[in-house]
């Protein structure tokens, strides 16, 4: 699954959907409301972890500036949340609706956020700072947000290329 030119390949048994791509998001969704807003990507895991993943490489010169990106991660992480009931309810793709029943059946919710900086000294995002701002601002939803990158996932259990 591409986004913004990364390769992210999760588990087969997983479900995995670009959100933002989502028919319901983009043609009944976003026209509740201007400014609403989505993550990159929601998955499911079988131990029934929602994952709500935001992507930003910053190796590509259309980022969105750091300096509002802990806000943005986070409006992006209430609105996401905000649409998957009625998504589950009203969409008309049959797949958008099954992944959002499962999202909302999920045990788990995992925030992560993964930013790719330029090499060298020329490092953009703070990631120390913006993890501190996400778990304050994101604490009632994730008190762990992850930040990661496609050379530091941890103990994620898939691939970023």
């Amino acid at each position: 699954m591409n986004v913004d030119g990364l390769d992210f390949s999760f588990p087969a048994d997983w479900l995995a959907d670009k959100y933002d791509e989502w028919s319901f998001y983009r043609n009944q969704f976003t026209k509740q409301q201007n400014g609403l807003k989505a993550v990159d990507l929601v998955v499911f895991s079988p131990e029934q972890t929602a994952y709500l993943i935001e992507v930003k490489d910053y190796r590509r010169p259309d980022a969105e500036k750091p300096s509002v990106l802990h806000d943005a991660i986070t409006n992006k992480v209430i609105h996401t949340l905000a649409a998957l009931l009625p998504a589950k309810l009203l969409a008309n793709d049959s797949h958008e609706k099954a992944l959002a029943t499962s999202l909302l059946g999920a045990r788990k919710l995992q925030v992560v956020a993964h930013i790719e900086q330029p090499g060298g000294k020329g490092r953009i995002v703070d990631l120390a700072d913006l993890k501190q701002k996400l778990q304050k601002s994101l604490r009632a939803i994730d008190p762990h947000v992850k930040i990661v990158s496609k050379d530091k996932l941890g103990r994620l259990p898939w691939s970023v290329v």
